[in-house]
């Protein structure tokens, strides 16, 4: 089905996995994932304005998670790029990579480059409007707790 994709060696990166409530529990996974991938550029010696196409992928809200992708593109150093933000329950990472596969299968780009970041620790909590709540009474999910 993929003939053309693929990650190329060395052409990933990992970073350390950080336990629930512990040190990096109030940070913006978006601004880390940033700035992790703006630093493996610098020491690959890429520039980071080589990639066209940006998909981040993020399970778990954070602030600015609206403009997520131009956001992250612009810190890394790649703000010329458009790109998308997805969210899809515990299949963030893979459906991310499977989308970027399937859009070089289908020439929309050439070099897109997968940013898969999140932070479960102290998650949103969203509420919306319920006029026709008891009392007007709003609904709301937190986002990790509730799931």
């Amino acid at each position: 089905m993929l003939n053309k994709a693929f990650i190329p060696y060395k052409g990933y990166y990992c970073t350390p996995f950080s336990r629930w409530q512990e040190s990096l529990a109030n940070e913006n996974s978006i601004v880390l994932g940033a700035n992790t991938a703006a630093r493996w550029f610098k020491e690959k010696g890429w520039d980071p304005k080589m990639i066209e196409y940006l998909i981040v992928g993020i399970t778990i809200g954070q602030h600015h998670i609206f403009y997520a992708s131009p956001w992250a593109a612009a810190m890394m150093g790649a703000d010329h790029i458009p790109g998308v933000t997805i969210s899809q329950a515990c299949t963030t990472s893979t459906t991310c990579l499977y989308n970027a596969a399937v859009g070089i299968e289908t020439g929309m780009y050439e070099l897109p480059f997968v940013l898969a970041t999140d932070r479960c620790s102290n998650g949103p909590h969203t509420v919306w409007p319920n006029p026709l709540g008891p009392g007007g009474e709003v609904d709301s999910e937190n986002w990790m707790m509730d799931n």
